[in-house]
Formats: C-alpha cells, structure tokens, sequence
C-alpha cells in the first residue's frame, strides 16, 4: 500500500495508540535487557606501551664500512616471536600471578594462550612498536604491559649481542681453517720445489730450448748420414768402374799398342813393297791375330761378369785413382759411422730430456695447482680476516649498546577506567531500541497488513470518492479507562528511564 509519508507518520501513530500496550512492554523488556547486559558486561582494563627501535644513531657513520647493522624488516613480527616464546610467557606468568605450584602444564597452556589473545603487537610507524594488553584488573593489566616492555627490550638487545657473538665465532673458525689450508698448501709447494729443483721458473723455455737444438742435431745428423750414404754408393760404383776400366786396359789396351805398331809398320812397308809381299802378309796375319785377341778379351770378360768373378784387383791396387778412390770411401764409411753414433748420442739424450720434461711438466701441472689453490685461498683468508676485524667491532657495539637500541617512548601508564563499551551506552541503546524496536515491527504491520487505515485509500484503489472519514467515539467509561491506562503506561516508561539513568549514575560513581 503506497503512502505519503504524512500518511505513514499518522499511520504509525495511530497503530501506535492502539498498540500502546505491546510498544510500552516491548520498550520496558528492551531496556531492562540492556541494563542488566550493560552490568553483567565485564570490565576490560587496556594498558599499552610503545617502543622506539633506533638502529641509526652517532656511531653508525663513524663505524660505517666496519660495523654490520642487523636489518630489521618485520619488528612486530620479529617482537611476537620474541614476546610470544616460552621463556617471556612464563617469566609473564609469573609476574601476572597465574603461576602456582598447582598449576598443571595444560592450565599453563591455557592461560598462556588466553594472554596471547588478549595481547596486540603492531607496529605504529617504522621505527615504532606497540605493545598492548587487555585484562579485567587494571593493575594486572599495567604489570604485565610494562613487563613485556622490559622482557621485549632485554630479550631484543641479548639475542643481537648473542648473534653478533656467533657470526664473529663462526668467521673466526672460517679464518682458522683457510689459514691451516695456506700453510698446508705453503708446506706442499715446499716439498714439490725441493723434489724437483728444475721445477723452476724458466724451466719450461730451457727445455724447450734443449729439445729444439736437439730435434735441430738429429734433423742435421740424419741429413749428413744420408748425403754420406749416397757418397759411399757412388764411391762403390766408382771402384767397381774402375777395376773395369784398369782389366780393360791392361790386356787391350796391349792388344791396340800392338796393333798400332803393327799397323805403322804395314803403312811403313806398303811405302816399299806390295801387299803381296810376305813381310807384309805377316803383318797383316798378326794384326788380325791381335785384333782376335782383342774379341777373345772381350768374350772373356763378359763370361767373368756372368760368372760374378772380377779381375785387375792387383793391377787395380797399383792405380794410383784407384787408391784415392779406396781413402775417400773409407773415409766416407768413418763419417757414416761417426754420425750414427752422433744421431744415437742425440736420440739418447732426447729421450733423457723427453723423460725430465714430463717429470717437470707433472711438478709444474701439480705447483701450479696448488699455486691457484694458494692464492684463492689467501684472498678467501684475507677478506675473511676483514669480515672477522668487522665482526668484532659490531660485536663491541652491540655488547655496548651502541649499535642497536631499543627504548620505551611511551611507558605504560594504570589504566583509569574500563576499555571498550561503557555502561551509559547500554543506557543509551537501550532506549534507543526501545523505540526504533517497536516503531520498525508497527512499520512491518503496515506493510504487511492489507487492512485500510487511510480514506484516501478507498479512492485510490477502487476510484470511488469519499465523501467523509467518521472517526471513533469513545464513551465516558472509556475515556476514564484509556486516561488511567495512559498514566500506568507513563509511569512505567517513567521508571524505566529513571532506573537507567540512576544506574547510571551509580555507576560513574563506582558504586555498582
């Protein structure tokens, strides 16, 4: 049903007066439940506390590049891990009062978990912790803050000397071991020097300077030794030729003088006879005879050759050609002989500087080695030796306090009165409901119930004028009873209001 809202004011009213009874009663119920919610609800003492981490003060610039700053990414988590842990917790559960020799470890557990639920840790700001708990006694309540302050703080300031004290411990146990590495390495380079002297620095190019005029004497030698050998064959074939050419001579060159004499005297004599002279036949006869001898000579020597057999040797040997022929041969023979040895002399020698050259080459490969070992390992030790100075130095400051700082901004304070929810406002939002409570639900009837309440109500939905609203009359009788009713409902809103605010007031002066 569309209303005006002049309709719905009048609307509400009107239900309202008919629906006094059940608006005062739910009025009276509603007040009367937040008033005894407002005292049953329990006090809640809030105590806080707030922390300055101060990791940037005068010392840090003069002890930049030494010192090592520990960074704190998440404080509060890093302060809940801390607060939180069992050593803090007991220590708090004692300065809280809830340790007792009856205490079982589940009660323990309990109350310890009751404490981390009542207790806030956040972080306000960068530098800034803030520490804040939550109890029903409000001394409680400052003892336990201001003790988690101080436990925070100790527990912060110990755990940063203690870690400081273990990086230094740990570097200086590193330093330790890298400078047993150098000297068992220095110790090692020792002995390799000492096994091997020529394992020195030039070794290598003086080996290879003697290998290379080594391989150069071989290469030389063998090329002496062959241009000998070819000298020696040629030299053989010389002799074998010459022997030849000394037969040759001796028998046919005998024969041709013969017969040069022999044909001089035929020319001689054909001067004065014939050719049919006997002188001259007879020379003739002999100049054939030795020019035979001279085939049969040759015949001779052939068949001497295919039989392997050789003549003139002494005749050979009184040819003084011959003779030079057979010194330059054995002199030939003696170079050979002297440059096998020579090649023999340098193979050897080469094999002696070949077996020295892979003994120093497995000294050099296993120094050099222990040379890269060496000096990786002495960098590794030298920086090592800074980080452990620079350990140090921030091992000193966080045992002095100086490079680390945790200070309470502001210190906790004794809770004056309650956090949360006070007792006025149970006051206040209990008369509030008690009348948005019942207005809503008459407002939900007029919704929700089709009866008509309105006369325009008639004209707009069935489009008949209406010509007047006759209202209700009420009776004498009825006048006195509603009048009474009216007052008792009044009275009773009266002392519900009165009741509330004298609650009230008792309260704020602490006598509930």
């Amino acid at each position: 049903m569309q209303m005006h809202p002049e309709q719905i004011t009048r609307a509400l009213i009107n239900e309202a007066f008919h629906s006094r009874r059940l608006v005062v009663g739910l009025f009276v119920a509603l007040n009367a439940v937040t008033l005894v919610s407002g005292l049953q609800w329990p006090k809640v003492y809030t105590a806080s506390t707030t922390i300055l981490v101060d990791d940037r003060n005068i010392v840090q610039p003069l002890m930049s590049g030494a010192a090592v700053p520990t960074e704190v990414t998440d404080r509060s988590r890093n302060a809940r891990e801390v607060i939180y842990g069992r050593k803090i917790m007991d220590q708090i559960l004692e300065n809280g009062g809830w340790l007792t020799s009856r205490s079982t470890p589940e009660e323990q557990e309990r109350i310890i978990e009751n404490v981390k639920k009542r207790t806030t840790i956040a972080t306000v700001g960068r530098n800034i912790i803030r520490i804040e708990y939550r109890d029903d006694d409000p001394e409680r309540a400052f003892r336990v803050t201001e003790r988690f302050a101080e436990l925070f703080i100790q527990e912060s300031i110990a755990a940063k000397a203690a870690e400081s004290g273990a990086a230094f411990e740990f570097i200086e146990k590193q330093t330790q071991e890298y400078h047993d590495k150098l000297a068992r390495t220095e110790k090692e380079m020792k002995e390799l020097r000492s096994s091997s002297l020529e394992a020195r620095s030039g070794s290598d190019v003086e080996l290879n300077t003697r290998l290379s005029a080594l391989y150069l004497r071989i290469d030389t030698a063998s090329q002496e030794l062959r241009e000998a050998e070819i000298k020696g064959v040629a030299l053989e074939k010389q002799l074998s030729g010459e022997v030849e050419v000394i037969a040759t001579a001796t028998r046919e060159g005998q024969y041709r003088t013969r017969i040069g004499e022999l044909q001089s005297r035929l020319d001689t004599l054909r001067l004065s006879y014939h050719d049919a002279h006997p002188d001259i036949a007879q020379v003739k006869q002999q100049i054939r005879d030795l020019t035979d001898g001279i085939a049969a000579e040759r015949e001779r020597r052939e068949q001497m050759k295919r039989d392997g057999r050789s003549e003139g040797d002494q005749s050979a040997m009184n040819n003084p050609i011959y003779q030079q022929l057979r010194r330059e041969l054995s002199q030939n023979q003696l170079t050979i002989e002297g440059l096998k040895e020579r090649i023999s002399d340098a193979q050897q020698r080469l094999q002696q500087e070949l077996g020295q050259g892979r003994l120093l080459h497995g000294v050099a490969e296993r120094l050099a080695e222990a040379t890269r070992d060496y000096e990786v390992n002495r960098d590794i030790y030298q920086d090592l030796l800074r980080r452990r100075e620079n350990a140090r130095v921030s091992m000193h400051l966080d045992r002095d306090k100086q490079g680390f700082t945790l200070k309470i901004q502001e210190p906790v304070t004794m809770p004056q009165s309650p956090s949360g929810p006070r007792f006025w406002h149970f006051v206040g939002g209990g008369i509030l409901l008690g009348i948005l409570v019942p207005m809503g639900l008459l407002f939900a009837r007029l919704n929700f119930d089709p009866r008509i309440r309105v006369g325009s109500t008639i004209s707009t939905r069935h489009k008949v004028l209406v010509a007047v609203v006759v209202p209700h009359l009420w009776s004498p009788k009825e006048l006195k009873s509603l009048r009474w009713e009216f007052l008792l409902l009044t009275l009773a809103v009266g002392a519900t209001v009165v009741t509330s605010v004298a609650l009230s007031v008792l309260r704020i002066a602490k006598v509930l």
